[in-house]
């Protein structure tokens, strides 16, 4: 039996306010949809942020509802949690997973309310447990979910916990909300969002009354629970960069998901295959410092067409700053430039900047992996001056 888990998708997000990066979040996705319906596996696993917000645009709906279309013709159902970004950012909001419910029906399950779902074929169960996003002043609710999805488990071998969180030691963002002993134990597949990296790694996470959980599994779910280390903790990752410091891990790793086999009796990482999908290519970690670097750029760009015009991001010396504006013009989709100082190693103040203001403030908070959503709202109260800034916070981070 196999599932994918996919994560982090962004829709409707405009990189750089360009409407190609706004397609370019949805062709990533649709690639994926088209990869999970070749492969056919029995479910999927969604780990939150299908969105870039909870009111999301036209365009990024639509996408989703034929994307999850498509897979219901195929007989593939989904199982998805709220991210930080679907999650509605007032109470009084609703979510767009409800319009996705209402149209998806039985083929989409949410974790708002019932914590935990059973996928059943041929006999055979699987115990899908999630809960959605939740902010650190949340975390106790959450433990509480964990404790309950726990509990349910318990007699269940085959067993998935989707989560939507930053877990301690393992990104590179600088809050977190768990620490790895907070999840639930004792499941053999941890799938993960929030973390746009890939992530692929054994935990032990086993029931500490081992012994006594393997006499009380059903007979119809036969064998004993994991292994020592056996557990395994993956983040998927986003399916397109939303972040030029993303691009590093994707050279490495890939974007795209996972393919998980949870039919053998000894599952372990090996299990875990990845899926690729090809982004657009991002230049960075360049310096043109003389006319032979210009040149080696020159020769890298003519190597894409107008459609797939690459994003440049490089420190450049001030003599060939306006040779290299003119090449950005024509053959970069964006770029971004900084002047080389010679008496220091780093870089001046970017130049260059075709954005607009709200866009550059939103892509800040992204490199400094703020929570994005939150603190541009909490900007926005504050312009008003209407005293509603604690109303907004409990909105936000307190039910």
């Amino acid at each position: 039996m196999q599932f994918v888990h996919i994560s982090d998708n962004h829709l409707g997000y405009r990189q750089y306010n360009l409407d190609e990066r706004e397609k370019d979040m949805y062709n990533a996705f649709n690639m994926c949809i088209d990869e999970i319906i070749n492969i056919k596996p029995d479910f999927v696993v969604h780990s939150g942020d299908l969105f870039e917000q909870s009111t999301p645009p036209i365009n990024a709906l639509y996408t989703a509802i034929k994307a999850f279309e498509k897979l219901k013709e195929c007989n593939i159902p989904v199982y998805i949690i709220h991210g930080n970004h679907d999650v509605p950012s007032r109470i009084t909001k609703g979510s767009p997973y409800l319009i996705l419910k209402n149209m998806l029906k039985d083929k989409l399950r949410t974790f708002t309310g019932k914590k935990y779902h059973i996928f059943k074929k041929n006999n055979k169960e699987i115990f899908i447990g999630g809960s959605d996003y939740a902010s650190i002043g949340k975390t106790t609710e959450l433990f509480d979910d964990y404790k309950l999805i726990e509990q349910e488990s318990k007699n269940y071998k085959n067993k998935i916990l989707i989560f939507h969180q930053s877990i301690y030691s393992y990104s590179d963002i600088p809050s977190y909300e768990l620490q790895v002993n907070n999840l639930p134990r004792g499941f053999n597949y941890y799938a993960g969002g929030h973390i746009h990296k890939r992530i692929l790694k054994t935990v032990d996470l086993q029931h500490k009354d081992n012994n006594t959980n393997n006499s009380n599994i059903n007979n119809s779910n036969n064998n004993s629970n994991n292994t020592d280390g056996s557990q395994v903790l993956g983040w998927s990752g986003s399916t397109e960069i939303t972040d030029y410091d993303e691009y590093r891990d994707y050279k490495k790793e890939g974007k795209g998901f996972y393919l998980v086999d949870i039919s053998k009796n000894d599952f372990d990482i090996s299990c875990v295959d990845k899926i690729n999908i090809k982004c657009r290519d991002f230049i960075i970690d360049k310096e043109i410092k003389n006319e032979n670097d210009f040149e080696n750029l020159v020769n890298e760009l003519n190597n894409y067409n107008d459609t797939t015009k690459p994003i440049v991001i490089c420190g450049v010396a001030r003599e060939l700053l306006g040779s290299l504006r003119e090449l950005m013009n024509k053959k970069a989709l964006y770029s971004r430039l900084s002047i080389i100082e010679e008496d220091i190693d780093t870089t001046s103040m970017f130049l260059d900047i075709n954005n607009k203001t709200d866009e550059m403030f939103r892509e800040f908070l992204r490199n400094k992996k703020y929570d994005v959503e939150f603190v541009q709202g909490l900007y926005y109260e504050a312009l008003k001056g209407d005293n509603e800034l604690y109303d907004y916070i409990n909105n936000y981070y307190i039910k």
